[in-house]
């Protein structure tokens, strides 16, 4: 009789065991999913190293300064038609500065996003070519627009006027995709200085928009030229910029 009872109690134990630390228990199995994400980079400037066996000179930029006209071979050194290189009366210079090296290539890529130009003792009918090669040095397609920043004109101790920017958007020419515009002095309503600026791009896919292509080089020139309108004693300053957006995501400017 004691033996059943304690054969009861044992399997009560047996019972309470089960239901505090194994009643879970069971057949178990997994899936585990893991990734690796490997984001690109975004990078568009001026190109400054290295320079590709293509590029002639010694420097990121090649600056030419004429008078008269673009610098053409063979012109005549008078008239309205003329043309006179390098006026040493009048000087350019050019600073490439804030620059940002990719990793993404080798050998890697460094690239300028700034270029300051400083004109001293300038006139009409004076003006400046500067060629360069932009790059995308990113792993990214690129979109690329102007944006006007600032533009003023001041003369002596006079507070300097805001001058109006004006563009006349990329439009394609031979082989080129050609923005330009000028600066008018709205005190006399008159353009003081044009511009222009051209991109060697071939057309995208998109035949609207200025795509520049992952680890691609482009030939580009920036020229401005100073009008008979451009006042004697006055000093113009202006700036804007080559505005760069991953490609899939231009529609954004439109907003």
């Amino acid at each position: 009789m004691e033996t059943k009872k304690i054969m009861a109690l044992f399997a009560s134990m047996l019972v309470s065991l089960s239901v505090v630390g194994f009643a879970y228990s069971g057949w178990t199995d997994q899936v585990t999913i893991e990734g690796t994400a490997r984001m690109g980079e975004f990078i568009v400037g001026i190109l400054t190293c290295p320079l590709p066996d293509d590029w002639q000179y010694d420097l990121p930029y090649n600056l030419i300064e004429t008078t008269n006209g673009s610098p053409e071979t063979g012109g005549p050194t008078s008239g309205p038609e003329s043309f006179i290189p390098k006026p040493w009366v009048a000087n350019t210079t050019v600073t490439l500065s804030d620059r940002r090296t990719s990793v993404h290539h080798d050998p890697v890529q460094t690239v300028a996003h700034t270029m300051f130009i400083e004109v001293d003792n300038a006139y009409p009918q004076y003006d400046v070519h500067i060629e360069f090669l932009m790059k995308n040095a990113g792993t990214i397609p690129a979109h690329i627009r102007c944006l006007f920043l600032n533009a003023t004109a001041t003369t002596g101790d006079l507070t300097p006027w805001d001058m109006d920017m004006l563009e006349v958007g990329w439009v394609y020419e031979g082989g080129c995709w050609v923005n330009k515009g000028s600066l008018v002095d709205p005190r006399i309503g008159e353009e003081v200085i044009l511009w222009r600026l051209s991109i060697e791009v071939p057309i995208s896919q998109d035949p609207d928009a200025v795509q520049l292509e992952p680890c691609h080089h482009y030939f580009a020139k920036l020229e401005f030229e100073f009008t008979q309108e451009a006042e004697q004693c006055h000093t113009y300053t202006f700036a804007f910029m080559v505005d760069a957006i991953q490609w899939n995501m231009d529609w954004e400017w439109d907003l």
